[in-house]
């Protein structure tokens, strides 16, 4: 067990966003956790279960695992950490995941679950379960009811508003903006012949991209912030442009060098769905509306 004899309260799940319901969770548990004079750990999972059971079924990511730490530790986790989900992990029992996860390797004395907490092969573990080996083992259960709109405390829900481009009632449930991270690489340079330079971001990690469109965001590099336009999609008006984009438009900026940079791009709200348009004037025309909604909402968001 602990050999500083400090009690270490663990809350495991994907916490895939850190979002209300999450944070709710974290709460309560940082509570139980000061109570007892003991440090809280959050276990989570790389990749999360259902993308390494279901890939197929499964959309995509709100944090990457650095990110998902980050903000684990804003809400008051003294230690995180990020249990690779293996085949040998699906295929544990209940009983070894109890074993040699919660109790070897996280050396938890209280652990702290939601009602449908699931674990083991086949998730044949319940929270009921969990109950019978904190008897068995003498560790502590206490099980969180979440208050309040429950359905909106779900990872599920916030991906179909963004696969939808409804980046900002995603954003109200995560409690910021939704963000992706990629290298800055060149393209077609075609947005600099037409006088609107973009920063094409090649997304990594899984992270889930918002539906094609217009939205307006902020791009974040070498710790500041900077305004944008951005684009998803194809870019229908161009033939040759067949695969799918990331694009930033850093609005008032000139010169900005972001080449082989990794950039932050935070999507705050949604402008318009992609459109063909009949020829480069009417891009144009399109994009100078684009940017001066992308400024007006930045504006209303920032302050």
């Amino acid at each position: 067990m602990n050999s500083s004899n400090v009690p270490v309260v663990v809350t495991i799940g994907v916490f895939d966003g850190v979002h209300a319901g999450h944070r709710q969770v974290l709460g309560i548990a940082k509570s139980i956790a000061s109570s007892i004079n003991g440090t809280l750990t959050a276990a989570t999972f790389d990749p999360p279960p259902k993308a390494f059971l279901r890939p197929e079924s499964f959309d995509g990511l709100l944090t990457l695992p650095e990110r998902r730490a980050d903000l684990l530790r804003a809400n008051g986790v003294d230690h995180v950490e990020t249990l690779k989900f293996t085949d040998a992990m699906a295929h544990m029992s209940s009983d070894e995941f109890v074993e040699e996860i919660l109790l070897g390797a996280l050396n938890a004395q209280v652990i702290i679950v939601g009602r449908n907490f699931r674990f083991g092969h086949g998730a044949s573990g319940t929270v009921e379960t969990l109950q019978e080996f904190a008897k068995k083992f003498g560790f502590e259960v206490r099980i969180v009811d979440l208050v309040g709109d429950s359905t909106a405390w779900s990872s599920t829900r916030i991906r179909n508003a963004i696969l939808k481009g409804h980046v900002e009632g995603a954003n109200g449930l995560l409690g910021r903006a939704h963000r992706v991270t990629g290298e800055v690489v060149h393209g077609d340079h075609r947005g600099r012949e037409i006088g609107y330079p973009t920063a094409n971001i090649e997304v990594g990690g899984g992270l889930l991209i918002p539906a094609d469109g217009v939205y307006s965001g902020l791009l974040w590099v070498d710790g500041v912030a900077h305004e944008s336009a951005i684009s998803v999609g194809t870019n229908p008006t161009f033939d040759d442009v067949t695969n799918r984009r990331v694009e930033a438009y850093v609005i008032g900026k000139t010169g900005l060098d972001l080449y082989g940079k990794v950039v932050d791009l935070d999507f705050v709200s949604h402008i318009r769905d992609m459109e063909s348009f009949a020829g480069i004037p009417e891009l144009l025309e399109a994009m100078d509306r684009d940017v001066t909604k992308a400024k007006a909402d930045l504006e209303k968001y920032q302050n």
